[in-house]
């Protein structure tokens, strides 16, 4: 974090010596010294369009793209291979523009959005004095179709430039908007606002809003909102630290074959290569579950195994044995707990950990599941952390046999469709 005043000017020209030189591609700056931390640059013809500065680029692009657009309530999006693109969040955009889910103006804000506050984050910690550490040119008939939209970045680098300025006028060069605020003394916060105050703040200060998530969610503007809180933060009512990004907004869906492939790459990569990685498996009858599945086991380091037709479910268990199932109690032919009985008929499997996937997370549902021998549940629609928790639960620790009698092969738990 720099405490001199911040000069962008250095910036400014680095950016505009790329422009001139009508670069195509990716440039990576990082603070001078030593830091790990490096902000990439994506240029078109010399314009720049995008910058991911690797520390807050999903939770940056996923609140710009919901205050844009509220109707876009998910986390994760799927795409398609060939609409992948280094910058990946852009990549996303892109695809939401082309199937006008965003206006271009829309897309432009976001744009716009991301790369000022990007920016604003590289000025507070360098002041603006960078280093380059990597060029990467690209093709530029291959950037041009990913850039096709004009994006007046100019105006977001002034935005930067101007935000910063104003919060080191408020004398808050030592906070950040991207930290998270937690009220640390309830009792004091209590003792110092209205009631009416206290029940909005408890209600919006959660631990995982960053000062900039409360000023959108609050519509206050964000050094007003601070200069507000930071009584409370000096006195360590209210503490503001940094919190880490969420997982990928973007990721490729794949096969079964391919989840083994990309696994078995890793594996061979890694130093512990005698170790073998375990498979999670998940049984939904829903593509878009399945892929969301994928890459959340995949993010925990594991191999995914995602079963569509639960009438080959105990099948394909049998032949991968995974260490985890998680199972989708509605789906046709045969449910969930139909298929939970027979996975606890299998003597093999009579220790494994099954977490069942439900919508309606009723009593008698959990009950039920129970009585088949389920271990655990997850409601939908599919949380990240959720199904991380449950991942790192069971697979990294000694499964728990579950507390279950197989019942007899005439039971009245017969298959449900739907």
């Amino acid at each position: 974090m720099i405490s001199e005043d911040v000069t962008p000017n250095a910036l400014i020209q680095s950016l505009d010596r790329y422009k001139q030189q009508q670069f195509t591609g990716q440039v990576k700056l990082a603070p001078m010294g030593d830091s790990h931390q490096t902000w990439s640059f994506f240029f078109c013809l010399g314009r720049l369009f995008w910058v991911d500065d690797g520390k807050n680029d999903n939770r940056r692009a996923l609140r710009l793209l919901q205050a844009a657009c509220p109707s876009v309530k998910q986390k994760r999006f799927a795409l398609r291979e060939g609409d992948a693109f280094a910058a990946q969040n852009y990549s996303l955009l892109m695809v939401l523009l082309h199937r006008r889910v965003l206006s271009q103006e829309l897309f432009c804000q976001v744009v716009n959005g991301v790369i000022a506050e990007a920016l604003f984050d590289l000025l507070w910690q360098t002041g603006g004095t960078t280093r380059v550490v990597e060029e990467q040119p690209y093709d530029p008939l291959d950037v041009l179709k990913m850039a096709s939209v004009t994006v007046k970045s100019h105006v977001a680098v002034t935005q930067a430039a101007q935000d910063c300025a104003a919060w080191q006028a408020a004398q808050l060069m030592d906070l950040h908007p991207d930290w998270a605020l937690t009220i640390r003394d309830p009792d004091q916060l209590r003792e110092r606002l209205t009631p009416e105050v206290y029940q909005k703040l408890v209600r919006a200060i959660d631990g995982q809003r960053t000062v900039r998530d409360l000023a959108l969610l609050m519509r206050r503007d964000l050094v007003s909102l601070v200069r507000s809180l930071v009584p409370y933060i000096r006195r360590k009512i209210i503490d503001l630290q940094p919190i880490a990004d969420l997982l990928p907004l973007v990721f490729i869906p794949v096969t079964e074959a391919e989840g083994s492939g990309r696994a078995a790459e890793r594996r061979q990569s890694t130093p512990a290569a005698n170790v073998p990685i375990a498979t999670v498996a998940c049984i939904d009858d829903s593509p878009q579950v399945c892929a969301a599945m994928s890459q959340i086991i995949e993010q925990a380091g594991y191999i995914p195994l995602c079963i569509q037709d639960s009438t080959q479910a105990l099948t394909i268990l049998l032949e991968r044995k995974p260490k985890l199932i998680f199972l989708d109690l509605i789906m046709p032919v045969a449910n969930g707990y139909e298929i939970c009985a027979q996975i606890r008929r299998v003597a093999v499997f009579k220790d494994i950990p099954i977490a069942i996937l439900t919508g309606s997370d009723g009593i008698i549902d959990r009950v039920r599941a129970k009585v088949v021998g389920a271990t655990d549940f997850v409601s939908k629609p599919i949380e990240d952390d959720k199904i991380l928790g449950l991942i790192h639960k069971y697979v990294a620790s000694t499964p728990v046999r579950a507390n279950y009698t197989a019942p007899p092969n005439n039971s009245n738990l017969h298959p449900r469709t739907g």
